[in-house]
């Protein structure tokens, strides 16, 4: 029999997406047989000189919130070194899918986990980026809260030896999570004239007095306490983290992620 010509890799956003559908189920495989503890992970001291590198740029432009150059950095780093194989280069892949995640960009962050050779495509943290991403790309958003959690607590772990590569994952994890949270605020604001306060802590994962304080004070929200229904303000300007573009939608992107989210939530 002749084989035909190998299939093409996925390339553009939508192609990536669909992917994205079909691929959690080999990325986020938990048969214990073929992943590997978390002690696996960087027990070499031996880190090569491209990661090596990287790692102080990497953190320059996370403390100037700059995760377009982040990113910049850590796609350069990943193309050109010659170790692809090298338990250290998820801490350059690491910080690279959480800032696709903070900047939205979810196609990126999943290819970014797609190209990792199987030994790093299997170990736990990196099962558990991808777990984040899916969640993510599939807006369940109670989901997104509890991998964030799960993805802290393995970092934090005493068995995750690289504790260097672990704050720099918890401190873009709380960037991330709270980019989300603002989005998902612009998402509120669009899907509806008022809600109950049941559900905004539903989709924010906070408590009743968090989400009235910050609906109240940075989203100029209104709530009736006795009826504990929030009245969102209509089409605020919400600024990203990094001080760059708006979290605001098309009115297209708009009405299929609000139909999408809103479905997803209360279905």
């Amino acid at each position: 029999m002749v084989n035909g010509p190998p299939t093409p890799p996925a390339i553009t956003p939508t192609e990536l997406h669909d992917e994205a559908r079909v691929m959690p189920t080999v990325l986020l495989d938990t048969d214990s047989s073929s992943a590997p503890p978390p002690s696996a992970l960087i027990t070499s001291h031996t880190i090569p000189e491209s990661y090596r590198n990287a790692i102080p740029l990497i953190s320059e432009a996370i403390s100037r919130n700059d995760y377009t150059e982040l990113i910049n950095i850590a796609e350069r780093t990943d193309t050109n070194s010659a170790n692809d194989r090298h338990q250290s280069r998820l801490s350059v892949i690491s910080p690279l899918v959480l800032s696709h995640l903070i900047l939205d960009d979810l196609p990126a962050a999943l290819y970014a986990l797609l190209r990792l050779p199987e030994n790093l495509a299997f170990l736990p943290v990196t099962k558990a980026f991808s777990a984040l991403v899916t969640a993510t790309m599939n807006r369940q958003h109670s989901n997104v809260y509890d991998q964030v959690n799960t993805l802290n607590a393995l970092v934090a772990n005493h068995d995750f030896v690289d504790k260097e590569l672990s704050a720099v994952i918890s401190q873009l994890l709380s960037v991330f999570i709270d980019n989300f949270r603002r989005r998902t605020f612009a998402l509120l604001t669009k899907a509806y004239t008022s809600l109950p306060l049941s559900l905004a802590c539903s989709y924010l994962a906070l408590s009743a007095e968090q989400v009235i304080e910050i609906a109240a004070q940075k989203h100029s929200w209104s709530y009736d306490s006795s009826a504990q229904i929030l009245s969102p303000a209509k089409f605020p300007e919400l600024k990203s983290e990094d001080g760059g573009n708006s979290l605001r939608f098309s009115n297209l992107a708009t009405f299929q992620l609000v139909a999408d989210s809103v479905a997803k939530l209360e279905g």
